[in-house]
């Protein structure tokens, strides 16, 4: 289940991450070294380093972000 979230609804760029901030969609914080989920809800805001997601902020380095890819990318 998890290496299918990383193959298909990773967010990895900045245009995922704002289709998933403009539609209000929850997005999963999900640590790599930990291997846990530590946040899950809508994007606060973000910026090129951070995603704040449920009034926390995390690094987009450190951190693996879950949520749906924009449709139009993914079909082309």
């Amino acid at each position: 289940m998890l290496l299918n979230k990383l193959k298909c609804r990773s967010l990895i760029t900045d245009h995922d991450v704002d289709y998933n901030y403009r539609l209000g969609i929850p997005i999963e914080v999900y640590c790599t070294r930990t291997e846990t989920t530590m946040a899950f809800g809508q994007i606060e805001r973000y910026s090129e380093q951070l995603i704040c997601v449920a009034g926390k902020c995390f690094e987009r380095s450190r951190f693996i972000f879950i949520g749906q890819r924009d449709l139009i990318q993914v079909s082309s």
